[in-house]
Order: structure tokens, then C-alpha cells, then sequence
């Protein structure tokens, strides 16, 4: 991999205050099911799959928040060498109060739409837009995404002569 130029890395108690919420959600959801199940069948089952769903999603969100997000030159990459987004799909960078990022992140609009893909606490990406924040530390987003900006707007001016 190139020269990392900016690290985002999640913030330790954004990720673990989610995982204990979703872990709780979907144990008091067992309770209830075991304990003061509903009378119709379909019920009982409708709540088992939802509590299951919780603790999965509790137990994926603390296997994705292990990893970050590192810049280089060519693009936006997790900390395995995976490619989140090539630098030359980016077009722009939205951080402001209206958009729809991540909270403690920033949107980032792409020439092209790329598959969707999700790392819940990471980013998101939908068609033309991805989504960089969640439970990520803010400082290190900002910088990202100051960053980011620079990169696309030296790319837009062209090579230097």
C-alpha cells in the first residue's frame, strides 16, 4: 500500500456503547419472549428472530469496528489493504449540517456508483454516495475530510507544469 496519509480509527467507547445498547436490546427481547411471551405463535416467533437479529448485529458491529480507515494517494482503503473508494471516483466532500453522513463523518459524492457496501461504525456506501463516520473519533474525520478535500482538489486542477 502507498504513504498513509490519514488515519480514521473508531473511538473505543462509541463502539462499545453500541454494541452493549444492541446486546441489551436483544437480551431483553429473549426476555420478553421466554417470559411474557405473546399468545399468538407468530408472535413468539416475530420476537425470537428480532432478538437474534440484534445480537447478531452486536456481534458484526464489534468484529468491523476492530479495523479503520487509512487515505493514501490512490484512494480510501480499510486497515486490511481492502479498497473502500478509488481517489478518482470522488467527486466531493459534504460535511455539513444537512447532509446525510455518519455522525462524527462526512459524505463523500462519487463520479460513479460503486457496489453497496456497509461496516457499521465505518461507513456505508449507496450508489453514488459514501458515507465515512459513525462511531469514529471526530478529530481524526475532520482531518480526513480536510484532507480529502485538498486531494480532489489538486486532482481537478490537473498535473502540475
Amino acid at each position: 500500500m502507498a504513504e498513509i496519509l490519514a488515519k480514521l480509527e473508531p473511538s473505543l467507547g462509541r463502539r462499545w456503547f453500541g454494541v452493549v445498547l444492541l446486546t441489551l436490546v436483544g437480551v431483553l427481547l429473549l426476555y420478553v419472549c421466554f417470559f411474557h411471551p405473546p399468545q399468538v405463535l407468530a408472535g413468539k416467533i416475530g420476537l425470537l428472530v428480532i432478538a437474534v437479529g440484534f445480537l447478531w448485529q452486536a456481534q458484526w458491529n464489534l468484529r468491523v469496528t476492530k479495523t479503520g480507515l487509512v487515505l493514501t494517494r490512490e484512494g480510501l482503503f480499510d486497515n486490511d489493504g481492502k479498497q473502500i473508494c478509488a481517489l478518482y471516483n470522488m467527486m466531493e466532500i459534504d460535511r455539513g449540517l444537512f447532509a446525510f453522513k455518519p455522525s462524527n463523518g462526512f459524505l463523500i459524492r462519487l463520479h460513479e456508483a460503486e457496489p453497496n457496501a456497509w461496516a457499521p461504525g465505518l461507513y456505508w456506501r449507496l450508489g453514488r454516495r459514501l458515507g465515512i463516520g459513525g462511531a469514529t473519533k471526530a478529530v481524526q474525520a475532520k482531518a480526513m475530510a480536510e484532507l480529502l478535500e485538498v486531494l480532489i482538489l489538486e486532482r481537478s486542477m490537473g498535473p502540475d507544469e
